[in-house]
């Protein structure tokens, strides 16, 4: 990323979208965030804006709020944009973004079949489905909404633009993407009517349209209106396609209805397309701005989103005309300052996003939505801008041993206080698990969050050291006020399992052909020859690393294996939408996927394989046997010195292992304490 947002000609221009003007081309669609008080938008949710707003955006859609009664669901904590108790919360949202120059639209949605009708407790009700097509995530039958459900959906959509005008906001955005309801009625997939809402291109556009009207009907040209489409579905002729959506595109431009349209791709069915993992391409539906672009013309503007990590794409962008407008969504959530970062020339500053996809996971989870590479989110008044307290005079010696994840976040955070803050890390490189995961296929990105963590080290004046071990006479010279332990965890080699409480190990788990995870994959990534032949990995991590080191292995022609006690191989990944794309490579390559399976014994090389509902166990033979299963925290330094020292902590894995998030998150916090 450019250091100079001078550099940038393009993405600073104003813009007039309908009746509201952009300061700049920078913007946040709508994102699934999941902070409501009662189904109403939170002052979570007002904070998470407020933040963005400071940091310089031009443009916040909300997350989806409901545009009718039976709208609120898919999402235990979905909001409402049709009652008007909602006005309050949408009024004090319309001041504090506005105090910072910023806009802000309301994304209005319903959810059709991708919801369940049990989902609010005290909204019991039938699906109302475009037909009787269910949804591949809920399974749910619904009933095909008659003419006057559609009608009473379209009121909805004018009562609830209505509530938004009287608040004060800026514009409306109708949902018609990512397989929910509007989307339903554009695609085949879902859409099986044979009345004047289904079949032709016109007649699925029909709802849609008669939604727009509705809102126009309601609210003038007062405030802005756009839709939000799935230019592909990535389904063949089955879904929506791009010749279906140039169609589309070309009809609604020529109702004079929308102000913009905010283009995207992927639905339900693909939804490791439409919410990129950090394996998929930048800019991927860049494409289909461009043509929408070339379709309206001069009759609305154009918004694109798709993994848009840097500023330098995006004024490429906005300079060759595909788009008018930019939405870096993930990018700012994981840094919400970017956009001031570029004006003051300080793009080495900004945290990058590195499509993890945690956001997704928790929401998929029905919690609140946070973000791996910055903690605040979501706790904005806590952790937010303005909230860190300097030390005032108090500064205290710190020690930080190990510069992983956890000793990174704490260290660079302790020094912005104003503490005198020592790291210590025994490496050749801070990273910690970072650096070697970031060698495998895809995962690059993660070179961006280490980079994100060492360089506050370098802004705050930490004494890093690499190749430094910590040790208790180290320490002792050092004589510091506050030790941090954070020297991490290592894989355990015992092949012990809470799935088999009957045994504290695997029998033959001590042979010399039995290595853990983190030394296979280190062995692999030298050499993939190294561990033979056939390779078996016991795994009930179910994270990428072993995914990861089997196909590493199977490119190289080696025999893999995966087995595991879940219902299937590598089930976090499935959340991250990471396994939708690593799973068709492994079968490409031959990797066998032994789920709800598990090892009864190593005898040499032949492993006893049984399934876990019965029948006999089979012995099958490998070279190799890693176990890929559980972490101990590498507590021996604690254990040495916690009495030497007048404050000695634990931080991250050391105190125990968790996920990524959870280490960096108590990294900030246990800074913020000392």
């Amino acid at each position: 990323m450019g250091t100079n947002g001078s550099e940038l000609k393009h993405v600073w221009q104003p813009l007039d979208i309908g009746p509201t003007r952009v300061k700049h081309r920078i913007m946040m669609t709508a994102q699934t965030i999941l902070y409501s008080d009662d189904h109403i938008l939170g002052d979570r949710h007002i904070a998470f804006y407020r933040e963005r707003a400071m940091g310089g955006a031009a443009l916040l859609l909300t997350e989806q709020q409901a545009a009718h009664r039976f709208s609120k669901g898919s999402f235990f904590a979905g909001c409402t944009a049709w009652e008007k108790r909602a006005i309050p919360q949408y009024a004090k949202l319309a001041d504090t973004v506005h105090e910072h120059g910023c806009k802000q639209f309301v994304q209005l949605f319903a959810c059709g079949v991708h919801d369940k009708g049990t989902t609010i407790f005290d909204e019991w009700h039938p699906l109302w489905g475009v037909s009787r097509t269910p949804s591949i995530v809920h399974r749910e039958v619904p009933m095909e909404m008659e003419k006057e459900h559609v009608l009473d959906i379209v009121k909805g959509y004018g009562e609830s633009a209505l509530n938004v005008k009287a608040s004060g906001l800026d514009g409306v955005e109708i949902h018609g993407a990512h397989s929910y309801l509007v989307g339903q009625f554009f695609s085949r997939a879902y859409n099986k009517r044979t009345d004047e809402y289904g079949g032709s291109v016109e007649n699925r556009a029909r709802f849609a349209m008669q939604a727009a009207e509705e809102i126009r009907r309601r609210v003038g040209d007062d405030i802005t209106l756009g839709i939000r489409l799935t230019f592909d579905e990535f389904m063949g002729d089955a879904g929506i396609t791009e010749e279906e959506s140039e169609e589309t595109v070309d009809l609604l431009a020529s109702t004079g209805l929308f102000d913009y349209f905010n283009i995207s791709g992927g639905g339900y069915h693909t939804l490791h397309i439409a919410v990129p993992p950090m394996n998929m391409p930048e800019g991927l539906f860049v494409p289909f701005a461009e043509r929408t672009k070339e379709i309206v013309g001069h009759r609305a503007k154009v918004f694109i989103v798709g993994r848009i990590r840097n500023a330098e794409m995006a004024d490429e962008i906005i300079a060759e005309g595909k788009s008018d407008m930019v939405a870096m969504t993930r990018a700012q959530m994981a840094d919400p300052f970017m956009v001031t970062k570029l004006r003051e020339g300080r793009g080495e500053d900004i945290v990058k996003c590195v499509g993890a996809n945690v956001c997704l996971t928790r929401a998929f989870d029905q919690r609140e939505v946070v973000c791996v590479m910055n903690p605040a989110v979501g706790r904005e008044r806590e952790l937010g801008q303005g909230t860190l307290r300097p030390v005032n005079g108090g500064a205290k010696k710190v020690v930080v041993a190990g510069g992983g994840p956890a000793g990174l976040r704490f260290a660079g955070t302790a020094a912005r206080r104003g503490h005198d803050v020592t790291l210590l890390e025994s490496e050749d490189r801070f990273g910690g698990h970072l650096n070697l995961l970031q060698q495998f296929p895809t995962r690059g990105n993660w070179s961006d969050a280490v980079k994100a963590l060492v360089r506050p080290l370098e802004r705050h004046g930490v004494n890093a050291r690499l190749e430094t071990e910590a040790s208790k006479s180290t320490l002792a010279e050092l004589s510091p006020d506050v030790v941090i332990v954070s020297t991490g965890s290592s894989w355990n080699g015992s092949g012990f399992s809470p799935y088999r409480a009957d045994r504290e190990a695997i029998p033959g788990a001590e042979l010399e052909h039995v290595i853990d995870v983190e030394t296979a994959a280190e062995r692999v990534l030298a050499d993939p020859a190294s561990l033979g032949k056939r390779v078996l990995i016991i795994d009930e991590s179910a994270l990428y690393l072993p995914l990861g080191v089997a196909e590493v292995l199977a490119e190289s022609g080696v025999e893999v294996e995966i087995v595991s006690p879940h219902f299937f191989v590598g089930s976090d990944a499935l959340k991250t939408m990471d396994l939708f794309h690593i799973y068709p490579r492994l079968k490409q390559h031959g990797v066998e996927l032994s789920s709800q399976h598990f090892v009864e014994k190593i005898d040499g090389n032949d492993v006893h394989l049984y399934h876990l509902w019965g029948g006999d166990p089979h012995v099958a033979t490998f070279d190799t046997v890693v176990l890929s299963q559980m972490r101990d925290p590498n507590e021996r330094l604690y254990r040495e010195v916690k009495d030497d020292h007048p404050d000695v902590r634990r931080v991250g894995d050391a105190l125990t292992p968790r996920p990524l998030v959870a280490v960096i998150h108590e990294g900030e916090v246990a800074a913020r304490e000392v």
